[in-house]
């Protein structure tokens, strides 16, 4: 936050990407559940937008290929909630 202030930022992302690794104990296989949430707002502290999404799978051997996967399904949704939002906002600057 202190460096956007320095650069003079028009706007603020601030995001948590939270992944939970497990064991299935009834099939045996690693699975993996992925949560986002991202908060976008002006530099006077308004909030414009707020996104979150969840995504969980089967993971086998490649726990964290999978959760990458996971967030790259949903990535689009949480960029299109916030440019939607911002856009939509513009005007009431």
């Amino acid at each position: 936050i202190s460096a956007s202030r320095r650069l003079a930022a028009q706007y603020i992302l601030r995001g948590l990407i939270d992944t939970r690794i497990s064991r299935n104990a009834v099939v045996n296989v690693n699975q993996v559940a992925v949560r986002m949430h991202f908060t976008l707002t002006a530099a006077n502290g308004r909030t414009i937008s707020q996104a979150t999404a969840a995504n969980e799978s089967f993971a086998g051997r490649d726990v964290l290929g999978m959760a990458l996967t996971l967030i790259e399904e949903r990535a689009d949704e949480v960029v299109a909630q916030l440019y939607g939002d911002y856009c939509r906002g513009a005007g009431a600057r």
